[in-house]
């Protein structure tokens, strides 16, 4: 079965319980032209399935009572081996559960589950939950890590690295081409398996012959030749196009044969062309290195970052803030009201500060008075509870560079509807800001 996970909207169905309108008009409807009719309908219907688990698995780990054990780490420096001294690393993390009041029960589950092999090589980290004893989530998340080593035990689970880890998960796909064959991968960022795979065998005859001598024979043997390569190109070029359209990657780096590349990216559909860019790289060739495909493709992946958090910002900004709100009061009360289209945090927060996370609507207060009635299960840190409530309420989370937020906030938001006529003289986000200032006195008055 072809299986794939369309992550360029991944975090937003992440955070929306409902795909009607997600999917897009890039699918169509028709699945009787084979072979990739019949394939598409599996795709959409895997796609949503794993994308339904992926939703009902963070938001019902969020809204589930309890005190929860959270351990996020570098997955082979806990595992004993030569070296290195594992066990003081897991001491480590059980001491600070210790401190927080976590249970001996949460303790020897951590102890046990982290000192286990991981079986995989490279950069790895670790997320575990745990509650009374028993695992809710473990997973091994691969690639550069974007959070810090933490282990918290809160009255809800912390689940900031999953969360920013998962969200520059995008697809891409990465062509190999030659002048007889070529292969096709799609690949998710923060997965080292790959999602799909094919391969597409072309003509070769007259491909590796030797022709002596010139003229026209010669002649009309090269174009002969030229003609088989176009076909072959033109025949990857129809699956990439395909998967263009069903997959919808971020981008596509094709590699391989100079001429079979060139001869490609002609073919290709515009909209397949306008996201595939050429890599020096002969990938195909026996004892080739992927050295510099693998160095592109990191690049790829910070390009398409830094367009989301421009365009983000973009919005935030637009309008004299008419549609955004600074600083975490403003923010936590646009999320109480479900105005917060996309909720965006600073990768290295300077604030310090705890919110009241609730047991149901409106999911995050400043203050008890803020609560409408809802059970309070406690105070946490300021974004986890804003994280939270924003994943509660169907909005985005969007984790950007250190600084880049105006004013120096913390955290902002761009707004699903403004928040009113705008005072003269005043901005807009100074406006947010003693607003929320004016209901917190108010609150603790």
């Amino acid at each position: 079965m072809l299986f794939y996970i369309d992550t360029r909207d991944f975090c937003r169905a992440l955070y929306c319980p409902t795909l009607a309108g997600f999917m897009g008009s890039g699918y169509g409807t028709g699945v009787g032209d084979e072979p990739f009719g019949a394939v598409r309908q599996l795709v959409e219907e895997e796609d949503k399935r794993v994308l339904d688990s992926e939703t009902r698995k963070l938001a019902e780990l969020w809204r589930r009572e309890g005190k929860f054990s959270t351990v996020f780490v570098e997955a082979n420096g806990v595992v004993d081996k030569p070296g290195q001294d594992a066990e003081s690393r897991r001491q480590a993390i059980r001491d600070s559960l210790e401190r927080a009041g976590a249970p001996e029960a949460d303790l020897a589950t951590i102890e046990r589950i982290l000192s286990e092999p991981t079986g995989l090589g490279g950069e790895v980290s670790r997320f575990l939950v745990v509650h009374n004893g028993e695992p809710v989530l473990d997973e091994m998340l691969t690639g550069p890590r974007a959070w810090p080593d933490s282990s918290t035990y809160l009255s809800v689970p912390d689940l900031l690295p999953l969360v920013r880890h998962r969200q520059n998960d995008v697809v891409y796909l990465v062509v190999e081409a030659s002048r007889g064959n070529g292969e096709i991968h799609a690949y998710r960022a923060s997965h080292t398996a790959v999602l799909h795979s094919e391969a597409v065998e072309g003509r070769t005859d007259s491909l590796n012959k030797v022709q002596a001598g010139g003229g026209w024979a010669h002649s009309k043997y090269q174009h002969h030749s030229e003609e088989i390569w176009r076909q072959n190109q033109t025949q990857l070029a129809s699956s990439i196009d395909e998967l263009v359209r069903t997959l919808r990657p971020r981008f596509v780096l094709v590699a391989g044969d100079v001429r079979a590349v060139q001869l490609l990216i002609d073919e290709l559909s515009p909209a397949a062309r306008d996201i595939s860019r050429p890599v020096a790289a002969h990938v195909l060739a026996p004892g080739s290195s992927r050295t510099a495909l693998e160095q592109r493709i990191s690049e790829k992946l910070e390009e398409v970052r830094r367009q989301d958090q421009s365009a983000a910002i973009d919005k935030l900004s637009a309008g004299d803030f008419e549609n955004g709100a600074l600083g975490i009061g403003a923010v936590a009360h646009a999320l109480q009201q479900s105005q917060a289209d996309t909720v965006l945090i600073d990768e290295s927060p300077a604030d310090g500060r705890t919110l009241l996370a609730l047991a149901s609507e409106p999911w995050v207060a400043t203050a008890p008075e803020e609560a409408m009635g809802a059970d309070v299960l406690g105070p946490v840190p300021a974004l986890l509870a804003l994280t939270r409530a924003a994943v509660l309420t169907e909005s985005r989370v969007l984790f950007v560079d250190h600084g880049i937020l105006p004013k120096s906030a913390d955290v902002a938001a761009v707004l699903r509807w403004p928040t009113g006529p705008a005072i003269p003289g005043t901005p807009r986000w100074q406006q947010e800001q003693d607003q929320a200032a004016r209901a917190q006195t108010q609150a603790q008055a």
